[in-house]
Formats: C-alpha cells, sequence, structure tokens
C-alpha cells in the first residue's frame, strides 16, 4: 500500500452533501483495505479566484494507505461528482499523521 494525501474543494452551494460523500470515499479506502492516516476539514475559505462564479469554498484533507484499485475507484467518482470543483491527489513517501499547518494555525488563533 502506497501512501497518498487527497485535498478536496466542494462547492459551498452543494454543502449538505459534502460529509455525506467525504463518509462514502472514507467507506471506500476502509473496505477495501485501505487506512485513514488523518482526516481534516478546514471548513469554508475564499478562493483566490471565482471557479463557475462561486468564490467560496469548503476544504477536506485526507491522508490514507491505499492501492491502485482504491485510488482508481476514488477517481472515478471524484471525476462526476458535481459538488467537488477541484481536487489533487499527491502521493507521499511516508504515513502523516500529524496535525497540518492550516489546523496548527487554527488551533494557535
Amino acid at each position: 500500500m502506497k501512501n497518498y494525501e487527497l485535498l478536496l474543494m466542494f462547492n459551498i452551494n452543494q454543502d449538505e452533501s459534502t460529509l455525506k460523500t467525504v463518509d462514502k470515499y472514507k467507506g471506500i479506502i476502509s473496505s477495501k483495505g485501505g487506512t485513514i492516516d488523518r482526516y481534516e476539514d478546514w471548513g469554508t475559505m475564499k478562493l483566490a479566484y471565482n471557479i463557475n462564479k462561486v468564490n467560496k469554498a469548503r476544504y477536506i484533507l485526507l491522508n490514507f494507505q491505499a492501492n491502485n484499485e482504491i485510488l482508481e475507484e476514488l477517481a472515478g467518482l471524484i471525476k462526476f461528482n458535481d459538488s467537488i470543483m477541484r481536487h489533487m491527489f499527491i502521493a507521499q513517501d511516508k504515513k502523516i499523521t500529524e496535525p497540518s499547518v492550516m489546523m496548527s494555525t487554527r488551533e494557535r488563533a
């Protein structure tokens, strides 16, 4: 299993489905033998530029271990989900469990 980071940007106009969608993705990872190492809900933030006339998005960060089968299934589901404005998969060298810089700065504020 390889380590991955997934950042999701959700349209705030479709916010009611955000947590259900994330729970579905977490369930897929777990049910197929992957593990979730870190989950962070960064909340709603203003975008640097409008995307489809929307200027805010809800950010969710997931770090997980998965094989190619899980990764391909997630990519397929994300591709056809209209509430996800942008996403980014990043392969990581090691397992990451500590809070991100974004979360640690929010805790200090």
